[in-house]
């Protein structure tokens, strides 16, 4: 099976895919409209947020699976991957903890007005006071 990357991908997981038999190629600079030419002898496409277009499938020859690897599939043509037997799964909650990291340093940032004072250090101010206000994350 030849599987497509069409973002990046880290090289450990190429490894265990190819041990088990299968021709991998990972190619980060393709974009939407670059997939159409890319699918001729690609039997699995996997993509993070690049765009599959309506174009990319159609034109595809063995394309016979595409992977979200992410929570949604905004970005695929689920309709013409499925008017032309494509099958389209997608891999929720493999991302969980970033998102939850991330949410957490957000809340952090917007209560301590981390943009705000950072922004404004850079412009040569400093409001101390301002800077000091917050709720907290504990009540």
């Amino acid at each position: 099976m030849h599987v497509l990357f069409a973002d990046a991908l880290d090289a450990a997981a190429v490894e265990r895919l190819e041990t088990l038999g299968h021709r991998v190629s990972v190619r980060s600079d393709l974009g939407a409209d670059d997939l159409a030419g890319a699918l001729d002898d690609v039997d699995a496409l996997v993509v993070r947020s690049t765009r599959v277009n309506a174009d990319a499938i159609a034109s595809s020859g063995r394309l016979a699976l595409i992977v979200r690897a992410g929570a949604g599939t905004e970005n695929i043509d689920t309709a013409t991957a499925s008017a032309h037997g494509v099958h389209v799964c997608n891999v929720p909650g493999r991302n969980a903890v970033a998102v939850a990291e991330l949410t957490m340093g957000l809340l952090l940032a917007v209560d301590r007005h981390i943009a705000d004072a950072t922004a404004d250090l850079r412009a040569g101010q400093w409001d101390k006071k301002r800077y000091s206000e917050a709720d907290g994350l504990m009540g």
